[in-house]
Order: structure tokens, then sequence, then C-alpha cells
């Protein structure tokens, strides 16, 4: 049994009879269900949790430990170190310095994809560890969610936009001859509630 299709282009949902009889459009049986032309019923998305403190700036710099990222996926290990500045939400707190491990598959095309591990020193000299599964990718800048693990915030979590430098001359080269060993990018976190 086929649903009735509308040639005006109106996306249809198949409800039960009984969902349909309470829609605001004109509903065409087929059977035990109905097409119903939706209009305006979509469902809004739901809201991001909400922001607890933040940093707006901060810079970084990974090392790969052992040889570069070239065009052979292969495993590795990548050591950060960067700051966070203009930091709100916490009392004392206006920054910090974070040094990190990240263990990732890694290629020129898929750059890391794996677990992070992150120590975050604060301005206030609290401790705060994040960790989880970080990937970066060629799109940038990189978007994910890391748990805070232990410290201030632990049981929490923490959004982490990075932007990684990429396809400059010298990234270009590296990834085409003996691999790109070290790069910088820009980083901004939020904790989240």
């Amino acid at each position: 049994m086929s649903a009735p299709v509308w040639r005006s282009g109106t996306v249809l949902a198949i409800l039960p009879c009984a969902l349909a009889l309470a829609a605001p459009t004109a509903a065409v049986p087929t059977g035990d269900l109905v097409a119903v032309p939706l209009a305006s019923t979509a469902v809004p998305p739901a809201p991001a949790p909400p922001v607890v403190g933040g940093c707006a700036d901060g810079d970084f710099r990974w090392t790969a430990v052992h040889g570069g990222i070239d065009m052979t996926p292969k495993p590795m290990t990548f050591t950060s170190v960067g700051s966070l500045r203009d930091c709100v939400g916490w009392p004392g707190i206006t920054g910090g310095t974070f040094t990190g491990v990240h263990e990732a598959w890694s290629d020129c095309m898929r750059p890391a994809d794996g677990p992070i591990t992150v120590e975050i020193v604060w301005s206030s000299g609290a401790v705060s560890t994040v960790s989880g599964s970080w990937p970066v990718t060629m799109a940038q800048p990189s978007v994910g969610e890391l748990e805070i693990v232990a410290g201030l915030g632990a049981g929490g979590r923490v959004r982490i936009t990075a932007g990684y430098e990429m396809m400059t001359p010298e990234m270009i080269m590296g990834c085409l001859g003996p691999g790109v060993r070290t790069g910088v990018g820009w980083v901004r976190a939020a904790m989240l509630e």
C-alpha cells in the first residue's frame, strides 16, 4: 500500500490514524496509516547545555614524540603545551597553562584520532585533568567534549574548540617528505553544567 504523493514538495510524515486526527492540516487515509503534510511542526533542536565558565583565548604547540606525520597511517604519540587566557566563571581564575598527551592513529589526510589527556594548571594554583576521545580532521576547527576526570570541576564536561594550523607550505612539504613533527594552533574552552 503506498501513501499519496504531494507534488508541491511538501514534507510527509506517516502517523497512526489517532494522531492524525489532531493534525491541523488535512489527512489522507491510506489504510491503517495516514499521510499528513507537515507545516511548521518541526521540533526545535535540544538546547545546548548551559556554560558555567570558559576561556575565550589560548594557544598551543603540539609535537610528535617519535617521527612525524606523513602519508603512511600509523599509531603516534603527541604532546602538547599551551596556555588559556581570558577565563571567566571561577573565582580567582583568569587563565592557565596545560600539557597533554594524545595517542592517535595518524597520517596527513587524517591528522589524529584517538584518546587525549590534558592537565591544566589554573592561575589560582588549582589543577584539572580532562580526558576523552579527540579527533583532529582536515576540517577545522576541531570541536569536542572531554570529561573532567580529576581536580577542579571533576565530574563535569568541557567543550574544547581548537584550530590547528594546516596547509602551510612547511606542512605540505613535511607530509610529502620526512613528516610533520610539530605545529601550532589556537584553543577556546567552555565548561558545561
